[in-house]
Protein backbone atom coordinates (compact mmCIF):
# COMPACT_ATOMS: atom_id res chain seq x y z
CA UNK A 1 0.00 0.00 0.00
CA UNK A 2 1.47 3.34 -1.04
CA UNK A 3 1.67 6.42 1.13
CA UNK A 4 2.66 10.03 0.74
CA UNK A 5 3.40 12.83 3.19
CA UNK A 6 1.41 16.01 2.61
CA UNK A 7 1.01 19.38 4.28
CA UNK A 8 -1.92 19.53 6.68
CA UNK A 9 -3.19 22.53 4.70
CA UNK A 10 -3.53 20.17 1.72
CA UNK A 11 -5.42 17.47 3.64
CA UNK A 12 -8.96 16.70 2.51
CA UNK A 13 -11.88 14.91 4.09
CA UNK A 14 -11.92 11.25 3.07
CA UNK A 15 -8.14 10.79 3.03
CA UNK A 16 -6.81 7.97 5.25
CA UNK A 17 -3.70 8.50 7.40
CA UNK A 18 -1.12 5.76 6.91
CA UNK A 19 0.82 6.36 10.14
CA UNK A 20 0.10 7.45 13.70
CA UNK A 21 0.13 11.24 14.09
CA UNK A 22 1.83 12.70 17.15
CA UNK A 23 2.34 16.19 18.57
CA UNK A 24 5.84 17.58 19.04
CA UNK A 25 5.78 16.32 22.64
CA UNK A 26 4.94 12.75 21.55
CA UNK A 27 1.22 12.79 22.33
CA UNK A 28 -0.89 10.68 19.98
CA UNK A 29 -3.43 12.80 18.08
CA UNK A 30 -4.93 10.25 15.68
CA UNK A 31 -3.95 6.62 14.97
CA UNK A 32 -3.02 4.99 11.70
CA UNK A 33 -6.06 4.20 9.55
CA UNK A 34 -8.10 7.23 10.63
CA UNK A 35 -10.32 8.61 7.88
CA UNK A 36 -9.93 12.38 7.85
CA UNK A 37 -12.94 14.62 8.32
CA UNK A 38 -13.08 18.43 8.33
CA UNK A 39 -13.28 18.29 12.14
CA UNK A 40 -10.20 16.05 12.40
CA UNK A 41 -8.26 18.30 10.02
CA UNK A 42 -9.21 21.23 12.26
CA UNK A 43 -7.89 19.29 15.25
CA UNK A 44 -4.60 18.55 13.47
CA UNK A 45 -4.11 22.25 12.81
CA UNK A 46 -5.02 23.14 16.38
CA UNK A 47 -2.24 20.81 17.54
CA UNK A 48 0.19 22.50 15.13
CA UNK A 49 0.64 19.33 13.03
CA UNK A 50 2.63 20.48 10.03
CA UNK A 51 2.23 17.42 7.81
CA UNK A 52 0.67 13.94 7.77
CA UNK A 53 1.26 10.74 5.85
CA UNK A 54 -1.74 9.43 3.92
CA UNK A 55 -2.58 6.32 1.91
CA UNK A 56 -2.31 6.98 -1.82
CA UNK A 57 -4.05 3.85 -3.11
CA UNK A 58 -7.49 5.18 -2.19
CA UNK A 59 -7.08 8.78 -3.35
CA UNK A 60 -5.83 10.58 -6.43
CA UNK A 61 -3.45 13.40 -5.48
CA UNK A 62 -3.38 16.47 -7.67
CA UNK A 63 -0.14 17.92 -8.96
CA UNK A 64 -0.07 20.61 -6.29
CA UNK A 65 0.38 18.15 -3.38
CA UNK A 66 3.94 18.52 -2.13
CA UNK A 67 6.17 15.45 -2.00
CA UNK A 68 8.32 14.31 0.93
CA UNK A 69 11.46 16.09 -0.27
CA UNK A 70 9.73 19.47 -0.54
CA UNK A 71 8.10 19.08 2.88
CA UNK A 72 11.51 18.33 4.40
CA UNK A 73 12.87 21.50 2.79
CA UNK A 74 9.92 23.46 4.11
CA UNK A 75 10.58 22.19 7.63
CA UNK A 76 14.25 23.08 7.26
CA UNK A 77 13.37 26.51 5.89
CA UNK A 78 15.58 25.94 2.84
CA UNK A 79 13.13 25.91 -0.07
CA UNK A 80 14.41 28.21 -2.80
CA UNK A 81 12.14 30.73 -4.52
CA UNK A 82 13.22 29.56 -7.98
CA UNK A 83 11.46 26.20 -7.56
CA UNK A 84 8.30 28.02 -8.64
CA UNK A 85 6.26 26.21 -5.99
CA UNK A 86 4.09 28.54 -3.93
CA UNK A 87 4.96 27.59 -0.39
CA UNK A 88 3.33 30.59 1.30
CA UNK A 89 0.33 29.56 3.32
CA UNK A 90 -2.13 32.20 2.14
CA UNK A 91 -0.83 32.23 -1.42
CA UNK A 92 -1.79 28.59 -1.64
CA UNK A 93 -5.28 29.27 -0.29
CA UNK A 94 -5.83 32.12 -2.75
CA UNK A 95 -5.14 29.78 -5.64
CA UNK A 96 -7.66 27.14 -4.60
CA UNK A 97 -11.07 26.76 -6.28
CA UNK A 98 -12.61 26.99 -2.78
CA UNK A 99 -11.28 30.50 -2.28
CA UNK A 100 -12.26 31.67 -5.74
CA UNK A 101 -15.84 30.54 -5.09
CA UNK A 102 -15.81 32.14 -1.66
CA UNK A 103 -14.43 35.38 -3.07
CA UNK A 104 -17.06 35.60 -5.81
CA UNK A 105 -19.95 34.84 -3.45
CA UNK A 106 -18.59 37.24 -0.81
CA UNK A 107 -18.27 40.14 -3.27
CA UNK A 108 -21.75 39.57 -4.70
CA UNK A 109 -23.22 39.51 -1.20
CA UNK A 110 -21.44 42.73 -0.26
CA UNK A 111 -22.76 44.40 -3.42
CA UNK A 112 -26.30 43.38 -2.48
CA UNK A 113 -25.77 44.67 1.06
CA UNK A 114 -24.54 48.05 -0.21
CA UNK A 115 -27.49 48.38 -2.57
CA UNK A 116 -29.96 47.56 0.17
CA UNK A 117 -28.37 49.95 2.68
CA UNK A 118 -28.40 52.78 0.14
CA UNK A 119 -32.06 52.17 -0.73
CA UNK A 120 -32.93 52.57 2.94
CA UNK A 121 -31.62 56.15 2.77
CA UNK A 122 -32.63 57.22 -0.72
CA UNK A 123 -35.98 55.45 -1.04
CA UNK A 124 -36.90 54.80 2.59
CA UNK A 125 -37.11 51.10 1.69
CA UNK A 126 -37.61 48.30 4.18
CA UNK A 127 -34.70 45.91 4.65
CA UNK A 128 -35.29 42.42 3.31
CA UNK A 129 -33.74 40.44 6.15
CA UNK A 130 -34.54 37.10 4.51
CA UNK A 131 -32.54 38.09 1.44
CA UNK A 132 -29.65 39.30 3.60
CA UNK A 133 -29.64 36.06 5.58
CA UNK A 134 -29.65 34.04 2.37
CA UNK A 135 -26.64 36.01 1.13
CA UNK A 136 -24.63 35.51 4.32
CA UNK A 137 -25.50 31.83 4.46
CA UNK A 138 -24.37 31.42 0.86
CA UNK A 139 -20.97 32.80 1.90
CA UNK A 140 -20.86 30.55 4.98
CA UNK A 141 -21.70 27.55 2.79
CA UNK A 142 -18.50 28.14 0.79
CA UNK A 143 -16.43 27.37 3.89
CA UNK A 144 -15.86 23.83 5.14
CA UNK A 145 -15.85 24.93 8.79
CA UNK A 146 -15.13 27.98 10.94
CA UNK A 147 -11.35 27.61 10.62
CA UNK A 148 -11.64 27.48 6.85
CA UNK A 149 -13.82 30.60 6.78
CA UNK A 150 -11.33 32.41 9.01
CA UNK A 151 -8.57 31.55 6.53
CA UNK A 152 -10.71 32.82 3.67
CA UNK A 153 -11.40 36.13 5.43
CA UNK A 154 -7.70 36.59 6.08
CA UNK A 155 -7.10 36.14 2.36
CA UNK A 156 -9.68 38.85 1.62
CA UNK A 157 -7.57 41.44 3.44
CA UNK A 158 -6.54 44.24 1.11
CA UNK A 159 -9.89 44.37 -0.63
CA UNK A 160 -11.98 47.52 -0.39
CA UNK A 161 -12.63 47.62 3.35
CA UNK A 162 -15.74 49.77 3.23
CA UNK A 163 -18.51 49.71 5.79
CA UNK A 164 -20.20 46.96 3.77
CA UNK A 165 -17.19 44.63 3.70
CA UNK A 166 -16.71 45.25 7.41
CA UNK A 167 -20.35 44.39 8.14
CA UNK A 168 -20.08 41.13 6.22
CA UNK A 169 -16.87 40.22 8.07
CA UNK A 170 -18.43 41.02 11.45
CA UNK A 171 -21.43 38.88 10.59
CA UNK A 172 -19.26 35.90 9.63
CA UNK A 173 -17.06 36.25 12.72
CA UNK A 174 -20.09 36.60 14.99
CA UNK A 175 -21.54 33.45 13.46
CA UNK A 176 -18.24 31.68 14.16
CA UNK A 177 -18.17 32.77 17.82
CA UNK A 178 -21.80 31.79 18.32
CA UNK A 179 -21.23 28.32 16.90
CA UNK A 180 -18.11 27.76 19.01
CA UNK A 181 -19.61 28.87 22.32
CA UNK A 182 -23.10 27.50 21.67
CA UNK A 183 -22.68 24.35 19.52
CA UNK A 184 -26.38 23.54 19.95
CA UNK A 185 -27.63 27.05 19.15
CA UNK A 186 -30.93 27.00 17.26
CA UNK A 187 -31.16 28.15 13.65
CA UNK A 188 -33.48 30.95 14.75
CA UNK A 189 -31.06 32.28 17.36
CA UNK A 190 -28.11 32.00 14.98
CA UNK A 191 -30.06 33.99 12.38
CA UNK A 192 -30.55 36.77 14.91
CA UNK A 193 -26.83 36.78 15.71
CA UNK A 194 -25.86 36.82 12.02
CA UNK A 195 -28.18 39.77 11.32
CA UNK A 196 -26.93 41.54 14.45
CA UNK A 197 -23.39 41.46 13.10
CA UNK A 198 -24.45 42.33 9.56
CA UNK A 199 -26.55 45.36 10.57
CA UNK A 200 -24.55 46.67 13.53
CA UNK A 201 -23.02 49.52 11.51
CA UNK A 202 -25.96 50.36 9.26
CA UNK A 203 -26.11 53.77 10.95
CA UNK A 204 -22.82 54.74 9.27
CA UNK A 205 -24.68 55.33 6.02
CA UNK A 206 -25.92 58.55 7.66
CA UNK A 207 -22.44 59.72 8.67
CA UNK A 208 -20.85 62.19 6.17
CA UNK A 209 -18.48 60.36 3.86
CA UNK A 210 -15.80 63.03 4.27
CA UNK A 211 -15.58 62.07 7.93
CA UNK A 212 -15.63 58.29 7.38
CA UNK A 213 -12.99 58.55 4.65
CA UNK A 214 -10.80 61.19 6.30
CA UNK A 215 -7.13 60.23 6.04
CA UNK A 216 -5.95 62.13 9.10
CA UNK A 217 -6.90 61.84 12.76
CA UNK A 218 -10.49 62.79 13.52
CA UNK A 219 -11.11 65.86 15.64
CA UNK A 220 -13.11 65.46 18.85
CA UNK A 221 -16.21 66.86 17.16
CA UNK A 222 -15.78 64.56 14.14
CA UNK A 223 -15.36 61.54 16.39
CA UNK A 224 -18.50 62.50 18.27
CA UNK A 225 -20.34 62.57 14.95
CA UNK A 226 -19.07 59.08 14.11
CA UNK A 227 -20.31 57.82 17.47
CA UNK A 228 -23.85 58.86 16.55
CA UNK A 229 -23.99 55.96 14.10
CA UNK A 230 -25.25 53.75 16.94
CA UNK A 231 -28.32 55.97 17.37
CA UNK A 232 -28.92 56.17 13.62
CA UNK A 233 -28.61 52.42 13.28
CA UNK A 234 -30.95 51.70 16.15
CA UNK A 235 -33.54 54.11 14.75
CA UNK A 236 -33.36 52.57 11.28
CA UNK A 237 -33.73 49.04 12.62
CA UNK A 238 -36.57 49.97 14.95
CA UNK A 239 -38.52 50.91 11.84
CA UNK A 240 -38.23 47.49 10.24
CA UNK A 241 -41.30 45.30 10.53
CA UNK A 242 -41.05 42.05 12.51
CA UNK A 243 -37.34 42.46 13.27
CA UNK A 244 -36.09 40.83 16.45
CA UNK A 245 -35.56 43.75 18.89
CA UNK A 246 -32.15 42.41 19.90
CA UNK A 247 -30.78 43.36 16.47
CA UNK A 248 -31.58 47.03 17.07
CA UNK A 249 -30.17 46.76 20.58
CA UNK A 250 -26.89 45.34 19.21
CA UNK A 251 -26.63 48.29 16.79
CA UNK A 252 -26.96 50.60 19.78
CA UNK A 253 -24.68 48.71 22.20
CA UNK A 254 -21.87 47.03 20.22
CA UNK A 255 -19.45 49.76 21.33
CA UNK A 256 -20.27 49.31 25.01
CA UNK A 257 -17.58 47.59 27.09
CA UNK A 258 -17.93 45.28 30.06
CA UNK A 259 -15.98 47.67 32.32
CA UNK A 260 -18.25 50.61 31.46
CA UNK A 261 -15.67 52.36 29.26
CA UNK A 262 -17.68 52.19 26.02
CA UNK A 263 -20.42 54.29 24.46
CA UNK A 264 -23.11 55.56 24.19
CA UNK A 265 -24.32 54.73 27.70
CA UNK A 266 -21.27 53.47 29.56
CA UNK A 267 -23.11 50.20 30.17
CA UNK A 268 -21.40 47.38 32.07
CA UNK A 269 -21.38 43.66 31.28
CA UNK A 270 -24.74 42.60 32.72
CA UNK A 271 -26.46 45.59 31.13
CA UNK A 272 -25.23 44.75 27.63
CA UNK A 273 -27.25 42.47 25.35
CA UNK A 274 -25.52 39.09 25.03
CA UNK A 275 -25.27 39.24 21.25
CA UNK A 276 -23.85 42.79 21.52
CA UNK A 277 -20.99 41.34 23.58
CA UNK A 278 -20.27 38.86 20.79
CA UNK A 279 -20.50 41.44 18.00
CA UNK A 280 -18.23 43.80 19.97
CA UNK A 281 -15.39 41.27 19.74
CA UNK A 282 -15.94 40.55 16.05
CA UNK A 283 -16.28 44.25 15.26
CA UNK A 284 -13.10 45.22 17.10
CA UNK A 285 -10.97 42.43 15.65
CA UNK A 286 -12.04 43.06 12.07
CA UNK A 287 -11.73 46.84 12.34
CA UNK A 288 -8.20 46.64 13.75
CA UNK A 289 -6.90 44.00 11.34
CA UNK A 290 -8.34 45.77 8.29
CA UNK A 291 -6.65 48.55 6.35
CA UNK A 292 -8.20 51.97 6.77
CA UNK A 293 -7.70 55.24 4.88
CA UNK A 294 -5.96 56.70 7.93
CA UNK A 295 -3.73 53.72 8.82
CA UNK A 296 -2.43 50.35 7.65
CA UNK A 297 -3.93 47.14 8.93
CA UNK A 298 -2.67 46.17 12.38
CA UNK A 299 -0.90 42.82 12.64
CA UNK A 300 -3.35 40.19 13.94
CA UNK A 301 -0.85 39.13 16.62
CA UNK A 302 -0.70 42.72 17.89
CA UNK A 303 -4.50 42.76 18.02
CA UNK A 304 -4.53 39.46 19.91
CA UNK A 305 -1.94 40.90 22.30
CA UNK A 306 -4.19 43.92 22.89
CA UNK A 307 -7.07 41.59 23.69
CA UNK A 308 -4.87 39.62 26.09
CA UNK A 309 -3.59 42.78 27.75
CA UNK A 310 -6.85 44.66 28.28
CA UNK A 311 -9.60 42.64 26.67
CA UNK A 312 -10.39 40.53 29.70
CA UNK A 313 -11.95 43.51 31.44
CA UNK A 314 -13.46 45.18 28.39
CA UNK A 315 -14.91 42.11 26.66
CA UNK A 316 -16.82 39.07 27.86
CA UNK A 317 -14.20 36.33 28.33
CA UNK A 318 -16.87 33.69 27.73
CA UNK A 319 -16.73 34.71 24.07
CA UNK A 320 -13.28 36.29 23.86
CA UNK A 321 -11.16 33.29 24.84
CA UNK A 322 -12.67 30.81 22.36
CA UNK A 323 -12.45 33.43 19.62
CA UNK A 324 -8.80 34.22 20.33
CA UNK A 325 -7.93 30.53 20.39
CA UNK A 326 -9.56 29.99 17.00
CA UNK A 327 -7.96 33.14 15.58
CA UNK A 328 -4.49 32.14 16.75
CA UNK A 329 -4.79 28.58 15.44
CA UNK A 330 -5.69 29.91 12.01
CA UNK A 331 -2.15 31.28 11.66
CA UNK A 332 -0.34 27.97 12.22
CA UNK A 333 1.95 27.45 9.19
CA UNK A 334 1.60 31.12 8.20
CA UNK A 335 4.68 32.96 7.00
CA UNK A 336 5.55 35.96 9.21
CA UNK A 337 8.07 38.77 9.46
CA UNK A 338 9.67 39.26 12.86
CA UNK A 339 10.80 42.50 14.48
CA UNK A 340 14.37 41.29 13.84
CA UNK A 341 13.68 41.49 10.11
CA UNK A 342 13.83 37.70 9.76
CA UNK A 343 11.19 35.72 7.88
CA UNK A 344 9.86 32.59 9.54
CA UNK A 345 6.85 30.35 9.90
CA UNK A 346 4.47 29.93 12.83
CA UNK A 347 4.74 26.30 13.88
CA UNK A 348 2.98 26.21 17.25
CA UNK A 349 0.64 28.36 19.34
CA UNK A 350 1.36 28.96 23.03
CA UNK A 351 -1.90 28.26 24.82
CA UNK A 352 -1.07 30.63 27.69
CA UNK A 353 -0.04 33.48 25.39
CA UNK A 354 -1.83 33.10 22.09
CA UNK A 355 -0.28 36.26 20.65
CA UNK A 356 3.24 34.88 21.16
CA UNK A 357 3.64 31.65 19.17
CA UNK A 358 6.73 29.61 18.39
CA UNK A 359 8.25 30.69 15.08
CA UNK A 360 10.79 28.73 13.07
CA UNK A 361 13.41 30.68 11.11
CA UNK A 362 15.57 28.30 9.07
CA UNK A 363 17.03 25.96 11.72
CA UNK A 364 16.30 28.26 14.67
CA UNK A 365 13.22 28.36 16.88
CA UNK A 366 11.93 31.50 18.58
CA UNK A 367 9.52 31.08 21.50
CA UNK A 368 8.05 34.58 21.57
CA UNK A 369 6.45 33.93 24.96
CA UNK A 370 9.94 33.68 26.46
CA UNK A 371 11.67 36.42 24.50
CA UNK A 372 9.79 39.71 24.79
CA UNK A 373 12.40 41.49 22.67
CA UNK A 374 11.08 39.79 19.53
CA UNK A 375 7.59 40.08 18.09
CA UNK A 376 5.70 39.36 14.89
CA UNK A 377 5.43 42.53 12.82
CA UNK A 378 3.47 41.23 9.87
CA UNK A 379 1.72 38.15 8.53
CA UNK A 380 2.98 37.64 4.97
CA UNK A 381 1.19 36.24 1.97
Amino acid sequence: MGSKRILTTKAQAGMVVSADVYTSDAQLVIPKGTVLTDEIIDALRSHSIFAVRIETDAVILDDEIYDDEIIEELEQGSLEEETGIKTEYYSHIKNTPDFKEFQSTFINSVDNLESMFNNVVTNNDQIDTELLLADVKSVIAKGKNSMHIFDMLQCMRGYDDTTYVHCMNVSLLSNMIGRIVYPNISHEELDVLILSGLLCDIGKILIPEEILMKKGRLSVSEYNIVKTHVFHGSNILNGINNLDPRISEVAMRHHERCDGSGYPGGYRKDQIEEFARIVAIADTYDAMTSERVYREAICPFDVMHMFEREGFVKYDVKYLLPFLDRAAQSFVNAKVKLSTGEIGRVIMINKKELSKPIVKVKDRFYDLSRDNSISIKKVLE
